[in-house]
């Protein structure tokens, strides 16, 4: 598996797994590439790390660290004594100490603990794995138990099981027939609330409601089915037949009437209103049932949807005045993407671009740029620069793919390449 590997760089800090040294010449470490190291001495300050299976190693002075194996020489340790809790003895490494808990030689099976405040102790309380029993009483705090017997005091939960409780029925037993638009229903959203009658009607209307006695109903939006609507005034748009006298506008149904308010009026120009009561018919915008030609600069503030090849005609260099390109902006799914730089075969050349499947830029030649995607040949290196030690694997191409990558460690200097 892939992990980062330091760069040794003069004045770096080696953490080597393994290491050969031949025919070394200088220094007091001797090897022959095939067998450990020789017991020559290793002299010097600073922490020496011997493997397991090392022998023979003796250290003069103070030691600080651990160690594994026979322990031969001063016994003048720091001696290691009991604290709170603990049965009193003292241990320097001369001998052999055991340790207890205090109180823990008088401790019988079943019975509940506590602490005197030097040791432990057995409480009045016993519990064999299912009950619990007390020689007092018991009090309970928070408790999800059962408890059988009679007691006094108060409880939290549903109350299931509990007997010998009288309850005293909250809810009315009267019906009420005839509501009033002041009449109120009691609802809980998460507090307590109510809503009057007439708020149910207003918040009801739309569909088809039969109001009771005297009662107003004002309906709101668009009404269906109603096959028949009397009263002496309407507003709004109507559907259907309508029986019974009614005042209408009159509309223009025929060209000639709207003719003698159109100006510049020609074949295939669209009109568009003056805002002064009159029609223009616009010389730069035309349509001939086919094709639509504008004529001078236009601007779009929409999207602009091309369902068919789009041609644009450029005589000069491509320039774009934006900092930042947005490529695939009509891709609703993640993929590949880049630009090619055509070659000497149309459509064919030097691609640099993303690869989605191992989420890094790469490049590849002879690419035929009406392809869906691609595989890199070459992966561009990234560096990462942090202040800590570098994260389980690389950002582009991660654990898998992220070979190769560079992670800079900006406060010890140090240099990982992931591989």
């Amino acid at each position: 598996m892939a992990t980062w590997k330091k760069v040794i760089v003069s004045g770096s800090a080696a953490n080597l797994s393994t290491l050969q040294v031949d025919n070394l010449t200088s220094g007091v470490v001797t090897g022959n590439g095939t067998s450990a190291l020789t017991t020559t001495a290793i002299n010097g300050t600073g922490n020496i790390a011997a493997t397991t299976g090392a022998t023979g190693l003796v250290h003069s002075g103070s030691f600080s660290g651990s160690f594994q194996g026979s322990f031969v020489g001063t016994t003048n340790l720091p001696d290691l004594t009991q604290g709170t809790g603990i049965t009193a003895f003292t241990y320097d490494g001369g001998a052999t100490a055991t340790v207890a808990v205090s109180g823990a030689s008088a401790l019988s099976t079943n019975n509940i603990t506590k602490w005197t405040g030097t040791a432990f102790a057995n409480s009045s309380l016993t519990d064999n794995g299912t009950t619990i029993t007390g020689a007092t009483s018991l009090q309970l705090t928070g408790a999800s138990s059962n408890l059988s017997g009679s007691f006094s005091g108060s409880f939290q939960g549903n109350g299931a099981g509990l007997t010998g409780v009288t309850a005293t029925a909250i809810f009315p037993t009267t019906a009420k027939t005839d509501l009033a638009s002041t009449d109120q229903f009691f609802i809980n959203d998460g507090t307590n609330k109510f809503v009057t009658y007439g708020n149910l009607l207003t918040d009801l209307a739309g569909t088809n409601l039969a109001v009771e006695g005297t009662d107003s109903l004002t309906l709101a939006t668009t009404i269906t089915g109603i096959t028949s609507i009397s009263s002496t005034s309407f507003t709004g748009s109507l559907l259907g037949n309508v029986n019974g006298t009614a005042s209408w506008a009159t509309n223009a149904l025929t060209a000639s009437n709207i003719t003698p308010a159109i100006s510049n009026n020609a074949d295939n120009r669209i009109l568009t209103a003056t805002g002064g009561g009159t029609i223009n018919g616009e010389g730069n915008l035309t349509f001939d049932g086919t094709t639509l030609t504008v004529t001078g600069n236009q601007v779009l503030t929409g999207n602009l949807t091309v369902q068919g090849t789009a041609s644009f005609q450029q005589t000069t260099n491509l320039e774009v005045a934006d900092r930042f390109v947005l490529f695939a902006s009509g891709s609703n799914t993640a993929g590949d993407g880049g630009i090619v730089v055509q070659q000497a075969t149309q459509n064919i050349g030097e691609l640099f671009a993303y690869e989605n499947s191992v989420n890094r830029w790469g490049f590849t030649s002879s690419f035929n740029a009406s392809s869906p995607s691609y595989t890199a040949a070459a992966f561009v290196t990234t560096t990462e620069v942090g202040t800590t030690a570098p994260p389980a694997a690389p950002i582009y191409g991660g654990a898998s793919n992220g070979l190769g990558n560079i992670y800079v460690r900006s406060t010890t200097e140090e240099i990982f390449i992931y591989s």
